[in-house]
C-alpha cells in the first residue's frame, strides 16, 4: 500500500519542496465518501513516487465557518475589488503547515477556496500555489456569486472536465487554466496475467441506470452468469481498503459497465457526456467496458480511439453476449491494459500538472512512469 506520511525529497541540485493539501480527514464533508477516494489514490501517488508532502485540511467546505468566510469574502470584493482577500488568521490544518515551492490543493470546486485563503502560513511562505478540481461542471460556474471568490491566490488552476475550461478562463482570466482528466492507480488496478482466468461476468460499480440493471440481471439469470454490483451505501469502511476491494473486482471481471460521468443528473452536466473515473479503473484491469458510452469525441481526445461498447446502438444483451468471451476479446483486453499503463495512470496527469507549474520531475514519478511503460510494451508484445 502506498504510504501515508510525509517525504521529502532533492531534485537536482535545488532542494524543492512540493506539498498536497488533502480534504481526506475531514468528517462529514464530501471527501469522507468512498466515492472520492480516488482522489486520495492521486495524491498517494504524488506522495510515494513524487516525493511530496502531505498535509490534511482539518475542516470542509459546508462548515458554518467557511460559510461565513465566502459569504463575507464575497461581499468585500464587491466593495473593494475581486483580487481583495480576507485575512489569514491560523494554519487551519490538522498536520503541519506547508510551505515552500509548490502547494497543490485538491478540491471539490470555487467553493472551496476559501479553505485555503485562510492559511496564513501558506499564502506567506509558498512560491506557488495551484488547484485542481477533478470535478467541476460549466453549469457549477453560472453561479454569478463564483466572481467573486478568492482566485487572487492562485497561479494555475486544473479542471477535470474539458467543458469547464472556457467558462473558468472567463471568470479568472489572469490564471492558467488547463485540463488534466481523472486516471487511475494503474499499480494497484492494472491487472496481474492477462490470461488469467475472470470469475466475474459482468461489474456493475457506482450510479445506476436501472433500465441497464435489470436487462444485465435478466440476461446473468437466464445464462447463468455472475453479475457483482454494489448493494449497499453508506457503510463505514475505509477508503483504502475500499480500493484496494474495488481494484481486485475490476481485475477479475470480463466485463465492466461504464456509463458517461453523471448520467443520472442531467440538469448539472447539460448534455456532456464525458468520461467517468470508472473507464480508467476498468482499462488498466483489462476489462471490456460496455455501456451509455462517453462521447466518442471525447473518447477520441483523451484516449485516441473509443474503448466502451455502445449499448445504445443496438441491445444490451447482444453486447453482453457478443463480448463476454474471454477467448475473442483477448486483444481489447490487451488493448485496455497496455493503453492504461502507457498514458492513464495518475503518474501521467501529475506529469502534465509539475510541468505546467514549473517544477522539475522528480526521479521518482518518473521511474513509475517508465516502469509502466515497460508494462505496456510487454503487453502489446502478447498482441
Amino acid at each position: 500500500m502506498p504510504p501515508r506520511g510525509n517525504t521529502k525529497s532533492v531534485w537536482g541540485r535545488k532542494k524543492l519542496s512540493l506539498t498536497v493539501l488533502s480534504q481526506r480527514g475531514t468528517r462529514g464533508g464530501l471527501s469522507s465518501q468512498l466515492a472520492y477516494g480516488a482522489w486520495h489514490e492521486a495524491e498517494d501517488v504524488l506522495v510515494s513516487a513524487a516525493g511530496a508532502e502531505l498535509a490534511l485540511v482539518n475542516q470542509h467546505g459546508k462548515t458554518a465557518r467557511i460559510r461565513a468566510r465566502r459569504v463575507g469574502g464575497r461581499a468585500v470584493r464587491r466593495l473593494a475589488g475581486r483580487s481583495v482577500l480576507l485575512p489569514a488568521f491560523h494554519s487551519g490544518l490538522a498536520t503541519h503547515d506547508p510551505g515552500g515551492d509548490h502547494v497543490i490543493f485538491v478540491a471539490h470546486g470555487p467553493w472551496d477556496l476559501p479553505l485555503i485563503e485562510r492559511l496564513k502560513d501558506l499564502r506567506r511562505q509558498a512560491s506557488s500555489i495551484s488547484v485542481w478540481m477533478p470535478e467541476v461542471w460549466p453549469t457549477d460556474l453560472a453561479d454569478k456569486r463564483l466572481l467573486y471568490e478568492s482566485y487572487t491566490l492562485l497561479d494555475h488552476l486544473f479542471v477535470g472536465i474539458p467543458e469547464a475550461v472556457e467558462p473558468f478562463k472567463a471568470i479568472v482570466p489572469d490564471v492558467n487554466v488547463r485540463c488534466v482528466p481523472l486516471a487511475a492507480d494503474v499499480v494497484i488496478f492494472g491487472t496481474r496475467n492477462i490470461d488469467a482466468k475472470r470469475g466475474i461476468d459482468v461489474l456493475g460499480v457506482g450510479r445506476r441506470h436501472e433500465p441497464q440493471h435489470q436487462a444485465i440481471l435478466d440476461w446473468a439469470d437466464r445464462n447463468d452468469k455472475l453479475y457483482l454490483y454494489d448493494s449497499v451505501s453508506g457503510t463505514a469502511v475505509d477508503w483504502l481498503d475500499h480500493r484496494y476491494n474495488l481494484a481486485n473486482w475490476y481485475r477479475h471481471s470480463k466485463l465492466a459497465v461504464c456509463n458517461y460521468a453523471k448520467h443520472d443528473l442531467p440538469n448539472l452536466i447539460g448534455g456532456i457526456r464525458s468520461i467517468p473515473g470508472r473507464l480508467y479503473e476498468g482499462l488498466a484491469a483489462g476489462s471490456i467496458l460496455v455501456g451509455l458510452a462517453p462521447s466518442e469525441e471525447a473518447q477520441r481526445k483523451v484516449l485516441g480511439i473509443p474503448v466502451v461498447e455502445s449499448t445504445e446502438q443496438c441491445s444490451l444483451t447482444t453486447v453482453l453476449d457478443k463480448f463476454s468471451d474471454e477467448e475473442t476479446t483477448r486483444s481489447e483486453r490487451i488493448r485496455n491494459a497496455a493503453m492504461a499503463a502507457r498514458g492513464h495512470d495518475w503518474a501521467h496527469r501529475w506529469r502534465v500538472i509539475l510541468r505546467d507549474i514549473g517544477m522539475p520531475e522528480p526521479a521518482g514519478l518518473t521511474e513509475r512512469i517508465e516502469s509502466l511503460g515497460r508494462r505496456a510494451d510487454e503487453l502489446e508484445m502478447m498482441l
